[in-house]
């Protein structure tokens, strides 16, 4: 089985580490050339440490990735000022999180990669795929097309491969625009949580303050797509609006920006809906497997290299790469994950409003049980929504 992999960021060393630990051919095919950059909170959540652990890239129980910072706490402040300080859950993946910058992690996980033997192509544009009975070709802009047996779409959004296999773009409503800079020579006073904020004024906009090591932070703020378009808003603009803020600027102070201002895409796992064809399969965010709360990816990005690796095999096995052999990869998915895309989907409304979010995080500091119900559902590991979190929401109880 020789397997294309198109994007080397998370989804796509994951699937090529553990296909070719299954014996497969593995090509890589990677626009840029490493290290490089890619937009994003750097957070690495409890499922994220999971993953890296099974791929072999950090040691059970050991600290955080080469280059990142460990993260034990949360951080959470309403709009009316409630804040809730809070232990990472222990009940989800232990609790293990961390900030790492994507130019450190997406390079160690593609050296993980061709360490298992996959082959990787730096500096390759992919134009298109053509199908036939025997595979796919992959043409590549001024090179050899490549071909394979099977093609995995992991190039993110926009998405190369998607839009080759005539899935839809994603609607407004399902999806959202952030923008990050880096800040250096800070003294945060929570260097160990990921810090959140609503802002009345902001919203339905959120902030975020994620520490690195050295007095360094990744700072950004995200909105849905459909909310930015209908306001108008520029996210840079509202970047500095958000910094500017009291309390913002109070963890800020004495720190220099690093860089310029970065944006990027984030299709929503609430239109997860479109991941496999035949020969082919999408993952990470190229399929839309980003948490509507949060804006979380990396974690879903790994597991859907695992799944879509398992799924192949499965595959090879059967005799063939039809959309039939490939199906249980969608199921795969929808078991772990996308269940809770699309209740957290709906749940974007109660963080849209100020009295809502007070009403919440009240609740949170009083019950230890709405506090962990509450961590469950902004990482995605909550199946359902249960009373106690809607009295919470509703009441404030």
């Amino acid at each position: 089985m020789h397997v294309a992999i198109v994007g080397a960021g998370p989804a796509g060393s994951s699937a090529a580490t553990f296909l070719a630990r299954a014996g497969a051919k593995v090509t890589l095919l990677e626009r840029a050339h490493f290290p490089r950059d890619k937009v994003c909170g750097d957070g690495l959540t409890p499922r994220s440490l999971w993953m890296l652990e099974e791929l072999g890239l950090v040691a059970r129980d050991a600290g955080p990735p080469a280059g990142g910072q460990a993260i034990s706490r949360v951080y959470l402040a309403s709009p009316g000022g409630v804040v809730v300080k809070a232990p990472m859950p222990a009940h989800v993946f232990g609790g293990r999180s961390a900030v790492v910058p994507r130019e450190l992690l997406d390079q160690q996980l593609v050296q993980l990669a061709t360490k298992a033997g996959a082959t990787l192509r730096e500096g390759v544009m992919v134009e298109g795929l053509a199908l036939d009975e025997g595979g796919v070709t992959v043409s590549v802009r001024g090179g050899e097309p490549v071909r394979a047996d099977v093609v995995l779409g992991c190039d993110g959004a926009p998405s190369v491969v998607r839009k080759a296999l005539g899935a839809p773009d994603f609607p407004d409503e399902d999806a959202a625009f952030a923008v990050r800079v880096y800040y250096e020579g800070l003294s945060l006073s929570h260097p160990d949580a990921y810090a959140i904020f609503w802002e009345g004024e902001l919203l339905p906009a959120y902030g975020w303050i994620f520490p690195l090591p050295n007095g360094r932070a990744n700072v950004g703020v995200g909105l849905r797509t459909d909310r930015m378009r209908k306001a108008g808003l520029k996210l840079p603009e509202l970047l500095d609006r958000f910094c500017a803020m009291p309390r913002a600027s109070a963890e800020l102070a004495g720190g220099q920006r690093v860089g310029r201002v970065r944006g990027h895409h984030l299709p929503f796992g609430t239109f997860a809906r479109h991941l496999v064809w035949d020969r082919c399969l999408l993952l990470g965010d190229a399929a839309g497997f980003i948490n509507p709360l949060t804006g979380e990816g990396i974690e879903f990005a790994l597991e859907s290299g695992k799944l879509a690796a398992e799924t192949l095999v499965d595959a090879e096995g059967a005799g063939g790469f039809s959309r039939a052999h490939l199906a249980p990869y969608e199921r795969r998915c929808s078991e772990r994950f996308t269940h809770a895309f699309r209740q957290n989907g709906k749940l974007q409304r109660v963080f849209e409003h100020p009295r809502l979010i007070d009403n919440l995080m009240r609740s949170a500091n009083r019950s230890q049980r709405v506090l962990d119900d509450l961590a469950s559902v902004l990482l995605g590991e909550a199946p359902r929504v249960g009373p106690r979190l809607v009295a919470a929401v509703a009441l404030g109880v």
